[in-house]
Order: C-alpha cells, then structure tokens, then sequence
C-alpha cells in the first residue's frame, strides 16, 4: 500500500507557500502603486501600463483562491484517511481535485508574473529613453 499522507502534505506545503508569494507580490505592487519616492511617467499612454496590475491582481486572487482549494482537499484527505476502513476511491477523487487546485494556482501565478514582467520591462524601457523623468506621485 502506498502512503498518500506525503504527496497531500507536500501539495499543502507547495500551496501555501504559492498563497504567501501570491499575497507578497499584490503587497509590493500596491507599494509600487502609492509609492511617491520613484520616478512616473507624465503622458497618459505611459501611465496607461499600470493597468496591468489589475489583470495581475486578478490573476494573484485567482491563485490564492486555488490555494485554499488545495488547503480544503488536504483537510478532506485527513477526514477521509481517519477511519479504519479507508475509501480509496475517495482518496484518489480528492487528490485529483488537489492536483488541479494545483496546477490552476501554479497557472494564476505565473500570469500575474507575466504580467508584471510586462509592466516593468515598459517602465524601465521609459526610464531609460524618457528626456526627463518625473518623479513623485503628482507627476512634476
């Protein structure tokens, strides 16, 4: 018989530790958003690429939400394995709704880092070739 207890912790652990990534990069993009003390672009076609911090959001949330998914389907796994009388097609039903919690949490990150990515290669491609940055929050 095989142990389940091992791939069920190890996807709880990979979950959660998606869900503190998740909530520490929605943490430092609204630092970005409220910082005053960087430079910012004064034309609203530049300003325009923050917008792409509401599809990374979006995409962190979706990823947290997985998470906890992942972190239910851990808790039904252990109410699942507490009997003697183990069902182990319930067992494997519930690591199939793991793995795919899983692989959508693991998904949701790496578009929001997509994302990101994309906002930040615009922001320094403007910073680097701008004549004159401006810096503060009020655009002067």
């Amino acid at each position: 018989m095989v142990d389940d207890s091992k791939f069920f912790e190890a996807a709880q652990a990979l979950a959660q530790s998606l869900s503190q990534w998740d909530l520490l990069i929605i943490a430092g993009s609204l630092v970005v958003i409220v910082s005053t003390s960087y430079y910012r672009p004064d034309t609203r076609r530049m300003r325009a690429a923050y917008l792409l911090f509401l599809p990374a959001w979006c995409f962190l949330a979706l990823s947290i939400y997985q998470g906890i998914k992942v972190q239910g389907s851990y808790v039904a796994y252990l109410v699942a394995s507490r009997g003697t009388q183990v069902n182990h097609a319930t067992i494997n039903q519930i690591a199939l709704g793991m793995e795919d919690a899983t692989r959508r949490q693991i998904q949701g990150l790496e578009v929001a880092l997509l994302c990101l990515a994309l906002w930040l290669l615009i922001y320094i491609s403007w910073w680097v070739f701008a004549e004159k940055p401006s810096q503060g929050g009020d655009g002067r």
